[in-house]
């Protein structure tokens, strides 16, 4: 079940260079292997197995730990030739399985954008509580929180890039 999905505009006229699909997709890499480095929350994290080669033609697919804390994730991710990311957990307990996705779109050239979709593996149920309602609301905020933070990190990381005169 599709739980949230939002976009957030990458090209923004304040960067002093033109972004280019392949600087977000560089930049989006880097996060799926130091996760870390763009979310405060994250304590820690490893890959777990080497990259081999996904099932698209020039994705590639490695297993990664992320740490919050006590609570670890065991995570697949895939990165593809497009530059989009997916991660996927298993299901552990009384968590469901889940998928993160960020995508990029260039709906015209120049002009990038990130979608960010997240699925859980539990059947689709109208919250019904006002509580329910309250309590998924707020984790759809936190997500979007957490995947400007994330994406302005990047943009960040790619504005020291073209300082330094390092392709961005």
């Amino acid at each position: 079940m599709k739980f949230h999905e939002h976009i957030i505009r990458a090209s923004i006229p304040e960067l002093p260079f033109q972004l280019t699909r392949e600087a977000l997709a560089r930049g989006i890499a880097g996060f799926a292997r130091h996760p870390e480095h763009y979310i405060e929350e994250v304590s820690g994290s490893r890959i777990t197995s080497s990259e081999t080669v996904g099932a698209e033609p020039g994705s590639v697919v490695f297993g990664r730990e992320i740490r919050f804390g006590a609570l670890v994730f065991e995570e697949r991710i895939e990165l593809t030739a497009a530059g989009d990311y997916r991660a996927h957990v298993e299901a552990d307990g009384p968590r469901p399985a889940s998928d993160f996705t960020m995508t990029i779109e260039e709906p015209e050239p120049g002009s990038l954008f990130v979608r960010f979709t997240y699925h859980e593996d539990r059947p689709e149920a109208p919250e019904t509580s006002l509580e329910e309602r309250q309590l998924a609301q707020l984790r759809r905020l936190a997500y979007e929180s957490k995947d400007r933070s994330i994406l302005s990190k990047i943009l960040e990381d790619l504005i020291e890039e073209h300082a330094s005169g390092r392709p961005a």
